[in-house]
């Protein structure tokens, strides 16, 4: 039987940490067995002076689970801890955040705490930008999820809130590399992101390839339809929501409001000026990518 075990049974008021409310760690002292990495708590005024002197000789004074937790969160991702805290098999993703302005909340209760669900972890580097440590479960929130999420955080606080939501990857040896590396891509895409309240690990896939190529070869390929995107600015965006709706016209014209028959016009007169067959997989896909980094350049423009 472990300490921790032992003062269970010895005192009443202690507690295990799976019998503590999340939203009261802060009312508890905690403890921690250095060889087990068992914690147990206490009411704040449940220890009697002698009662807590003893157990400080038995047991290390430990940070609440959840301020641990983000702490080592943040040493794995950016120190030096190469094991990665959650148990091997697990399943899971990492989810930034980023806020337009200093949003005001309750510093007891962050904002996100009402997004996600109570298995997350959520990190918060500064005022602004943090990430938010997310299982694989059946309480994992959808893209259209986030999005109506992001919407709502913005009608309450007043200020807009990004997510980028990277690929769900299994707990191994190579992980942490894995996850610096999506971290990045949204560093490299951001300022292309700026107009899209929710990303994705793949939907920002395509740009991160087009940019591995030269400009030699994008120009080559893309030339005939930038010239199109030069003289319409808004076809460039027609094409992409043309490409997310599966080339299905109907949709994208609900989508972007417009006549289905206006937009077939200019769909056909684009298919006219470079060749592309926008039904088939691969025409649709060559002008999928030449939408996305046009407007990339674009963006890198007005920066």
């Amino acid at each position: 039987m472990s300490i921790i075990q032992k003062l269970l049974k010895t005192i009443p008021s202690s507690r295990q940490m799976s019998d503590v409310m999340k939203e009261d760690y802060s009312h508890f002292k905690w403890f921690q067995d250095r060889a087990t990495n068992e914690m147990i708590a206490f009411p704040e005024n449940g220890l009697s002076a002698s009662e807590y002197e003893l157990i400080q000789i038995m047991l290390d004074p430990a940070e609440p689970p959840e301020s641990q937790n983000i702490h080592v969160w943040n040493q794995y991702l950016f120190g030096n801890l190469s094991i990665c805290p959650l148990p091997a098999d697990s399943i899971f993703r990492i989810v930034l955040f980023s806020f337009d302005g200093i949003p005001d909340f309750n510093a007891e209760e962050h904002p996100l705490e009402f997004v996600f669900s109570d298995e997350a972890t959520i990190v918060k580097r500064d005022e602004m930008n943090g990430y938010v440590v997310e299982l694989q479960t059946a309480n994992t929130l959808s893209i259209e999820e986030l999005t109506s999420a992001a919407q709502a955080l913005e009608n309450d606080l007043g200020v807009t809130v990004r997510f980028f939501a990277g690929s769900f990857h299994l707990v191994q040896e190579d992980l942490k590399e894995a996850l610096l590396l999506e971290i990045d891509w949204y560093t490299q895409s951001k300022q292309f992101l700026k107009r899209q309240k929710v990303a994705s690990a793949q939907s920002i896939l395509p740009l991160i390839v087009l940019n591995r190529f030269s400009e030699f070869e994008w120009q080559s390929q893309f030339d005939l339809i930038y010239k199109l995107f030069d003289a319409d600015p808004e076809l460039a965006s027609v094409i992409r929501t043309l490409a997310e709706n599966l080339s299905n016209v109907s949709s994208t014209a609900k989508r972007l409001y417009l006549h289905r028959n206006s937009l077939q016009y200019r769909l056909d007169k684009f298919s006219e000026g470079t060749g592309l067959d926008l039904k088939s997989f691969h025409g649709i896909f060559t002008a999928y990518l030449a939408s996305v980094k046009w407007e990339s350049m674009k963006s890198m423009k007005t920066m």
